[in-house]
């Protein structure tokens, strides 16, 4: 009998996540429970947690309209598979367990960010740039 690991329930969403990507319809409803779900996070005193979620719907986002693709396919798989961890309420340790049911989330979340570092920087610089080059219209 398989025990329930996180290692074991994060392997779940990865078998899921290609399906998930290559559906805009189920990749809208990701990013919708994972901004959703993010105002826990902050309720919990797990803001950076929060944040670091944002970061990656935003990539998400970004990579479904084609606006970012500098990052490989494998990787939106692994970050695909982490979101679909952190908003599924039933998983290694149970999201209503109120104090410890976002901690798991928060392991799988810091391991994507430690794996995939030099790609999620990549992003965020990109973001910037984006973000400064932007022209703002007057007032």
């Amino acid at each position: 009998m398989k025990k329930n690991t996180i290692g074991n329930y994060f392997n779940k969403m990865k078998e899921k996540a290609n399906d998930v990507l290559e559906s805009s319809s189920k990749t809208g409803e990701l990013v919708t429970n994972a901004e959703n779900k993010t105002s826990q996070t902050d309720k919990q005193g797990l803001r950076e947690l929060g944040e670091q979620v944002k970061a990656l719907v935003r990539l998400v986002k970004s990579y479904k309209r084609g606006d970012y693709r500098n990052i490989s396919k494998k990787s939106m798989v692994l970050i695909v598979a982490s979101l679909l961890y952190f908003v599924s309420p039933i998983d290694a340790v149970p999201d209503f367990l109120i104090g410890v049911g976002l901690l798991d989330d928060a392991t799988v979340l810091a391991f994507l960010f430690k794996t995939l570092s030099s790609e999620i920087a990549a992003f965020q610089t990109w973001e910037k740039t984006e973000e400064d080059s932007y022209i703002k219209p007057a007032p």
